[in-house]
């Protein structure tokens, strides 16, 4: 999905909006396209659901720093994510449905994932002979 154009108009915002990565405009953008094709069919997804399908691509590319990675990229909370997406429709490289805000994103939302819990194996002592 990225391509010249996709840079160039994300220059464009970065020249304005200085708070993200370039590498944010990139990862929101392969994310909600990770979100769609998920689905069973095309359709319009929710903030919500973007966020989640967020923090799965972001889980899949990076692994357990993942929260960390998106932190330094400069989206911290939801509604960073949801700035970067309006920036990205205000530039007509996403699209929103009548009636999708900004402020969809002003909720409380955890990009990281704990890790599931295992039990802790008791590791025999060595027999030293």
């Amino acid at each position: 999905m990225i391509n010249h154009e996709f840079r160039r108009k994300t220059a464009l915002i970065m020249a304005e909006e200085s708070r993200y990565h370039a590498e944010a405009y990139e990862f929101v953008a392969n994310a909600v396209s990770f979100t769609t094709k998920r689905l069973p069919e095309h359709r319009h997804v929710s903030a919500e659901e973007l966020l989640e399908g967020m923090r799965d691509y972001a889980r899949q590319e990076f692994g357990v720093v993942s929260a960390e990675v998106l932190y330094h990229w400069g989206i911290r909370t939801a509604a960073d994510a949801g700035r970067i997406v309006y920036l990205l429709i205000g530039v007509r490289l996403l699209s929103a449905a009548e009636g999708d805000r900004e402020e969809d994103f002003y909720i409380d939302f955890d990009f990281s994932i704990p890790l599931p819990k295992t039990r802790k194996k008791r590791l025999k002592a060595p027999v030293i002979c």
